[in-house]
């Protein structure tokens, strides 16, 4: 069972992924947790101490979302795809992707929240990019492979003003311009 300050964060990071983090407020928190905003500042007595924890827990998802996909492409069980996959299956369709919704946010955001924010914005590059060149090892750039993960955080977003079928339909042209690049560039 998650704890007291687990759940804050969850559920700031759910509010984060519906609005932002500078719409994010204590009151929404405690509101729906039941509990006082005085519970909140007790774990959290900054907002900014809730955007790193916040940040941290999104570093975590990242680095396992990477593992799982390179276990299974070690076994030869998957392929780079299930990275992404992985990531759409956090996102519910009223949401964004936390990182990009805290990228929206990021002039306004604390240095402390920045500095974290732009080692995961390098973090889930390096880590697609990565799984793309193990898949591909003959692929001499990582353009395609930022393109997709581009491509996808921008789909998510249509998803929010889109019906649910345009974004299955994004993302497949988006998955089938993947593979096709790789295939043309002599991938796997």
């Amino acid at each position: 069972m998650a704890s007291k300050k687990d759940n804050i964060i969850f559920l700031a990071m759910r509010l984060i992924k519906e609005k932002g983090f500078l719409s994010l407020s204590y009151d929404d928190i405690s509101k729906e947790l039941g509990i006082t905003k005085a519970a909140v500042h007790y774990y959290f007595e900054r907002k900014e101490d809730l955007g790193v924890a916040v940040c941290e827990k999104l570093e975590a998802g990242l680095l396992e979302s990477y593992e799982r996909t390179l276990n299974q492409m070690t076994d030869h069980q998957g392929e780079p795809w299930y990275f992404i996959e992985s990531r759409i299956d956090t996102i519910r369709p009223n949401e964004i992707c936390p990182i990009s919704s805290l990228q929206g946010d990021y002039e306004d955001l604390p240095e402390s929240m920045k500095n974290i924010l732009e080692e995961i914005s390098k973090n889930e590059m390096e880590l697609w990019a990565s799984l793309v060149r193990q898949y591909s090892p003959n692929l001499d750039n990582d353009d395609i492979a930022r393109t997709i993960l581009l491509s996808v955080k921008g789909a998510l977003q249509y998803r929010r003003v889109l019906d649910g079928r345009a974004f299955e339909n994004m993302m497949s042209s988006i998955q089938t311009q993947f593979y096709r690049s790789l295939s043309s560039e002599g991938g796997s």
